[in-house]
């Protein structure tokens, strides 16, 4: 059997995968990488992931690109490597895979590259979503359910809270400085980046929580099930995915942070005052410098690298960490 037939084996299987040499340059890129990253081949040949394309983060912000590369770990010692991390898709948000890899070696066994193989694991149901036009029951913008449908959900888990039947976390989310992106770039833009920070934020669930396009750039989470902890945790990952989310624009890129307000139900309170408290908490997030969450318990803080900006080698850049939040650096957490 021939190269061809192999190819095309691998053209087909639902994974993705992707040859490497030791310098980090893709060689081979296959129909699984292609469905899952919206990269094609043709745009990642001969370039590295971490080029403005797949930069892999850690649920924690964690650059992998400039340490911690699993591939780049692979080569140095052989041995074979898995994790979970967050790639960057072509739209602009994060989608969770996991991925594993193993070196690729010549005939006098000297390790000349590695082979990653990734698969996604995402778990909530309106992540990846688009419009169902003949249903309209999605927001055709973000993919996620409406307001209206989200406060009938709202209201059924606030029936259970006040039964005793559950507990309830809610995330009130707000998108910095939107309004730069709209003049910066056009409302089509603006639009594409309200559904990566909707899809960014779906990725950083759990299969039954209920993303909401509030109105606007604001969106509400619903965490049924959730304790005080998990929910601080749930918004800084949001948070930590959002600001590492970015849309390619030409040679700038478009991108937000976002202000969080992470609260619990009360089983005596009513759904206003729900969302009232959590709107109260995410403007003092707001008001604390943007890019932040602030939750029952106070402030959140998190202790994730500073995002990569510009589409370059992260390595080979010089300043890469100086950055200013719009095309050119990290939302900032002042002003």
């Amino acid at each position: 059997m021939d190269k061809d037939f192999y190819q095309d084996l691998l053209d087909q299987i639902s994974d993705g995968v992707y040859f490497v040499t030791r310098e980090r340059r893709i060689t081979y890129w296959n129909g699984g990488a292609e469905r899952i990253t919206g990269f094609s081949a043709e745009e990642v040949l001969g370039h590295s992931c971490s080029e403005g394309m797949l930069r892999h983060i850690d649920d924690t912000g964690r650059q992998l690109c400039l340490g911690g590369c699993p591939l780049a770990a692979v080569m140095t010692d052989g041995e074979p490597r898995e994790a979970q991390v967050y790639l960057h898709h072509k739209d602009g948000h994060r989608v969770p895979v996991t991925v594993r890899g193993r070196a690729l070696r010549d005939r006098t066994d000297a390790i000349v590259g590695s082979v990653e193989v990734f698969s996604p694991h995402t778990a909530n149901p309106f992540a990846g979503q688009r419009r169902i036009d003949d249903v309209g029951m999605l927001d055709p913008v973000t993919g996620l359910p409406p307001r209206r449908l989200g406060e009938l959900n709202l209201q059924t888990l606030m029936r259970a809270v006040a039964e005793g039947v559950t507990t309830l976390g809610v995330l009130f989310i707000d998108a910095d400085r939107f309004k730069n992106v709209n003049d910066a770039h056009g409302h089509k833009t603006g639009d594409e980046v309200l559904r990566m920070v909707a899809q960014s934020t779906a990725n950083g669930l759990r299969h039954g929580d209920v993303p909401i396009r509030w109105g606007g750039d604001e969106f509400l989470v619903l965490l049924p099930g959730i304790d005080q902890a998990s929910l601080n945790a749930t918004a800084e990952r949001v948070r930590i995915l959002v600001e590492n989310s970015w849309i390619q624009e030409g040679e700038t890129q478009a991108r937000v942070s976002v202000s969080i307000g992470a609260t619990m139900a009360l089983p005596t309170e009513t759904v206003d005052d729900l969302i009232d408290r959590s709107d109260r908490l995410m403007y003092a997030s707001k008001h604390g410098g943007r890019n932040r969450g602030t939750s029952d318990t106070g402030e959140l803080t998190g202790a994730e690298d500073r995002p990569i900006i510009g589409a370059g080698i992260p390595w080979q850049m010089p300043g890469a960490c100086d950055v200013d939040g719009f095309g050119s650096g990290k939302p900032d957490r002042e002003g």
